[in-house]
């Protein structure tokens, strides 16, 4: 089993395991760190510090870090987190961090304070914001005395509450290991692990409008161009002796792939990004590289070495499309190369980064 999939899977276990435990107050300690004069932030999900950071942009210096329940289990008050992915409003006033166990956190961004804690199903993971910033989509988990459903659950930012479940796949093993929302906001993407299909939700009724089977055998992450016309989804086809990973392009007009990109044998994608002009993605590898596509022509255009054996996980681009952030757990670092040549500009410490995402502030 390759390191991605081992994380998916020891979300789903560490919620089986600490589902009993009592939960009390919310964790709203908060360190704040100063502000910088800048209009940039990268928001980092911390699984291991159980803990959410802003880096302020260009500066990269951390420059807040609210605390995302613990991981006491020994009090009647432990509220067990392990924060994996994060997304922020369109206004930048709220951030929301799935915990890998049990809820959705909402963070007040000005005042860095934890206001809700949402109970989103079982080991949430991956999720995303509609456009307007109404609701957010989070893959997750819904178990019954038998088995367990991967599904979508969708809050409601005004109210912060679960307004409803999309049942997606249910089986052993079973999860979502790729979600996206398309510019206009009217679909919503999931990728079905393991297995080759990519569901389309539409966000007007919360129902699947359709199932697109890929020829990947597996999918790992999506993403979508800025038009919305292609969702990008990679992952991997098996093969006798050596998988084979690949971009696999879907035409969102048809809900049919369109190509699919060859990405090698030699590292497993993880989290895949496109520009926001639309014209590169790049996918995070699990040995450390990064694949540079050139959706274009759709082709690989290149490969980065960053992190030698290790892992990189979130990636997330900013608004210029100039420059990347890259997390790598295992290294306690978040890379910031640029798109253009792709070199290392800058490596920041950070305790186990996961969930990135970028945001402008007004």
């Amino acid at each position: 089993m390759n390191l991605h999939l081992g994380r998916v899977f020891f979300g789903l276990s560490v919620f089986m395991a600490l589902i009993s435990v009592g939960c009390g107050s919310l964790g709203t300690s908060t360190t704040g760190l100063g502000t910088a004069p800048t209009t940039e932030y990268v928001y980092v999900a911390h699984s291991q510090s159980h803990s959410l950071s802003s880096i302020a942009i260009p500066a990269n210096r951390t420059v807040s870090m609210v605390q995302i329940g613990n991981s006491s289990v020994g009090s009647a008050t432990a509220q067990p987190s392990y924060p994996q992915d994060v997304v922020v409003s369109p206004d930048g006033k709220r951030a929301y961090v799935t915990d890998g166990v049990a809820s959705v956190w909402v963070v007040d961004t000005g005042s860095n304070s934890v206001v809700a804690a949402v109970p989103a199903g079982g080991g949430p993971g991956k999720l995303v914001i509609s456009p307007d910033g109404k609701s957010v989509y989070v893959a997750t988990y819904l178990c019954g005395s038998v088995s367990c459903v991967a599904s979508v659950a969708v809050l409601d930012t005004g109210s912060n509450t679960l307004t409803s479940t999309i049942p997606v796949t249910k089986g052993v093993g079973a999860n979502l290991s790729g979600i996206a929302v398309t510019p206009d906001g009217k679909r919503v993407y999931v990728a079905v692990s393991p297995g080759s299909d990519v569901a389309a939700i539409d966000t007007a009724t919360n129902s699947i409008a359709e199932t697109i089977a890929t020829t990947n055998s597996g999918n790992v992450d999506l993403s979508i161009s800025p038009d919305g016309r292609h969702v990008y989804a990679a992952g991997w086809v098996k093969g006798l002796d050596l998988n084979t990973n690949f971009v696999d392009v879907i035409d969102t007009q048809t809900n049919e792939q369109s190509a699919a990109i060859n990405l090698g044998y030699d590292d497993v994608p993880v989290r895949i990004a496109v520009t926001p002009d639309g014209s590169q993605a790049f996918v995070t590898g699990d040995i450390g590289n990064i694949f540079v596509v050139d959706t274009v022509q759709k082709v690989l255009a290149g490969k980065v070495a960053v992190s030698s054996g290790n892992p990189l996980t979130g990636i997330a681009i900013t608004p210029d499309g100039a420059r990347m952030y890259v997390g790598c757990g295992n290294t306690n670092t978040i890379y910031v190369l640029s798109t253009s040549g792709s070199a290392v500009l800058d490596a920041i410490s950070s305790n186990y980064p996961l969930g990135l995402t970028i945001h402008s502030a007004n």
